[in-house]
């Protein structure tokens, strides 16, 4: 178990102990029958590629909102409300579908945006259409939410190690209890079986229409879901940043052999290495640098450090209004400052294994499972829930030292109720009791009431306006051909 520092608190506690907070949430379209939409981007939000707060992430459907980085929890929540008030008015009959697996799944509905004329839409376009290519567009239209977190320049000063540092150490820590995070958190037990047709996979029906796992968290966690088998041979482990760059940059560049054959030739993907580019390594926490449509990820790390961290894998919770709760980005933000205030040891080979074997259980059978503790120790395997109620009373008593546990009164009343009782079982309970998964989650995606802020709809209407802009800006840019564009891109990392 992460045990916290001592030392780290006190110095944490004479910063200004200022967190930033932003949130990436994708949602899948669907009509009002539980099908998935075939509908393009609407127009009045502009150009998806430069559009900062409306874009879409694989597909036409596979609509994404983001918002910019909060101090105040709320602000960040309040932020996500507008968004997705603002897309759902935009819809045009439709829905914003309120859980991670997809909805009645149609494969002629899932059309690839337009590549459009910039050298930059048109390498978006032919990434997406490697990501097809390689995994098929089944896997590409789950949609979870991803949490972005930083400190202030004054909390880092207080923990003195270099800020690089201090996020691998949050990252390796992360990944040590994000079994614990998907069990709490995960909410993806069952799915359509339209999910599943054609495809070679062990799972028990549920009822005439869905499929599950009986004590599965997070279908889209598991192999059955968001899952690369090329990449899970060598696990990230954050160990230091030329290692994971060196990982970024030999599957980049070494050709794999189920991915070779692709044509390079004929544009059928950005090349044949495990990934085509940074964005395709499925990791459940990425370090990132600084936001630059010049730079590429890789050398944005190398050049300046971890700016901040993408906490992903985060289900949508259908139980709320909007996929996710105050509660949950409470117990996000505290989780990661634990993991910041806690001792870091390096991961060796032995715990990388103990840590997959854990997100394997936890995403197929966290329910009631048991999870790997300690393979020195007697007791090398203990009750999930065992381990979890621990793991939050740690947590309790974290906040209270560093002055946040009234804050959190009803998030640790909240995941307690989880622990004993988690959102995954209390969805196959409720289908169980009366619907199936596509009215049930129907009724969950109804359109929200909810009063957009005013300074904030002005917002969204200006960023239209300004991302049609940035892409005539872009297009007037380009000074070569994109098949030049394509090999200069190619070389950028080798």
């Amino acid at each position: 178990m992460v045990e916290s520092n001592q030392q780290k608190i006190s110095e944490f506690l004479k910063s200004d102990q200022v967190t930033y907070k932003g949130l990436e949430k994708e949602n899948l379209r669907s009509d009002f029958e539980g099908k998935i939409s075939n509908k393009s981007f609407p127009k009045n939000f502009g150009v998806h590629n430069f559009n900062r707060y409306i874009t879409l992430d694989y597909s036409e459907p596979h609509l994404e909102i983001v918002t910019p980085p909060f101090k105040e929890n709320i602000e960040a929540y309040n932020f996500l409300c507008d968004l997705h008030k603002y897309v759902e008015e935009s819809l045009d009959g439709d829905l914003l579908w309120n859980y991670s697996m997809p909805p009645k799944f149609k494969r002629k509905y899932i059309k690839l945006p337009s590549h459009r004329e910039a050298n930059a839409t048109k390498l978006a376009h032919l990434y997406r259409l490697g990501l097809r290519n390689r995994y098929g567009d089944k896997m590409q239209s789950t949609a979870g939410i991803h949490f972005n977190f930083s400190f202030s320049d004054s909390v880092l000063k207080s923990l003195g190690d270099n800020k690089t540092d201090i996020y691998l150490g949050m990252s390796r820590n992360f990944l040590r209890i994000f079994p614990i995070v998907l069990r709490l958190m995960g909410c993806s037990p069952v799915t359509h079986k339209s999910f599943l047709k054609g495809r070679n996979i062990n799972i028990e029906n549920l009822g005439t229409e869905d499929c599950y796992l009986p004590k599965s968290t997070s279908l889209r966690v598991s192999r059955l879901g968001y899952y690369s088998e090329e990449q899970d041979e060598n696990f990230t482990s954050f160990n230091s940043l030329e290692n994971y760059l060196m990982t970024i940059k030999e599957y980049i560049n070494t050709p794999n052999d189920k991915f070779k054959n692709i044509s390079l030739d004929l544009k059928q993907q950005v090349n044949n290495g495990t990934i085509q580019m940074e964005s395709e390594l499925y990791n459940h926490v990425r370090p990132k640098g600084i936001i630059s449509n010049k730079i590429r990820a890789y050398n944005q790390l190398r050049n300046k450090g971890i700016e901040y961290l993408e906490i992903r894998s985060i289900d949508l919770n259908p139980y709320t209004s909007i996929g996710i709760s105050i509660e949950d980005i409470d117990f996000l933000e505290l989780v990661l400052i634990f993991c910041a205030l806690a001792d870091s040891p390096l991961i060796s080979d032995v715990e990388s294994e103990c840590i997959k074997e854990n997100i394997k259980r936890s995403s197929e059978a966290g329910q009631n499972c048991n999870f790997i503790r300690d393979l020195e120790n007697k007791n090398a395997e203990e009750s999930a829930k065992i381990v979890t109620d621990e793991f939050l009373t740690i947590l309790q008593e974290f906040a209270e030292k560093v002055g946040l546990s009234k804050r959190r009164e009803n998030m640790f009343r909240e995941y307690f109720q989880r622990s004993a009782f988690p959102l995954s079982e209390k969805l196959l309970n409720d289908l169980n009791q009366s619907t199936n998964l596509l009215s049930f989650v129907l009724k969950k995606s109804a359109h929200i009431n909810h009063k957009i802020k005013k300074e904030n709809l002005l917002l969204f209407k200006k960023e239209c306006d300004l991302s049609e802009k940035q892409y005539i800006r872009e297009k007037k840019e380009d000074n070569m051909i994109f098949e030049e564009y394509l090999r200069h891109f190619r070389r950028e990392i080798k």
